[in-house]
């Protein structure tokens, strides 16, 4: 069980998908905290999932990256670097793995229900293509650590290596993602935030 849980939280970090250009919306618009130190705490059924924010920015590709650390069990099993450009949040590289093209997981500015941007990627040697869709830019969502209005961004069809799979991530102004659903073949995961600093 352990095991498979490491295993979807890893696909899923490949799927959510750089630099501080001049200027760039600040935590994009605050729908993605990038302060170091910043951690979200997650359940998925008897797991405790936790994402931080690492001390220090990160060069890649002679871009400063923010960082993030996933944890599972108090193990660290997955890094990822993100970059916030003024037309979105990329994800640009899983661990040692460079994303080519970089994924765009969330819109700058957020746009209106129905906007939608397709990507055809490489994770390393994997393939990751599909669309992703704004579904709702003021759709409730309940978790543990409370009940939000939520930016909905989801993608139904996606192909991971071959793999269908479905995607749908809520982002909370000043407090990031709070829920994020995944369906990877025929293994559904959900993690839903707990508990949420910033400091």
């Amino acid at each position: 069980m352990t095991r498979m849980i490491r295993l979807t939280v890893g696909a899923a970090v490949i799927l959510l998908a750089g630099a501080a250009l001049a200027q760039p919306p600040k935590d994009a618009e605050g729908f993605f905290p990038i302060k170091p130190g910043t951690k979200w705490t997650y359940k998925t059924g008897d797991q405790t999932v936790e994402v931080r924010v690492s001390d220090k920015t990160v060069k890649f590709n002679n871009e400063d990256c923010v960082q993030l650390e996933t944890s599972v069990g108090g193990k660290v099993v997955a890094s990822e670097l993100y970059s916030i450009k003024p037309d979105g949040v990329y994800r640009v590289k899983v661990k040692d793995d460079k994303i080519d093209p970089a994924i765009k997981v969330l819109p700058i500015p957020i746009g209106k229900n129905g906007d939608s941007w397709k990507f055809n990627s490489k994770v390393g040697t994997q393939s990751v293509s599909g669309e992703f869709k704004v579904k709702d830019i003021k759709e409730k969502v309940k978790v543990p650590a409370g009940e939000f209005e939520a930016v909905a961004i989801e993608g139904t069809e996606l192909d991971v290596a071959g793999a269908k799979t479905s995607v749908k991530l809520w982002f909370v102004k000043d407090k990031g993602i709070v829920k994020l659903y995944y369906k990877i073949a025929e293994n559904e995961t959900t993690l839903e935030l707990t508990e949420f600093k910033s400091q």
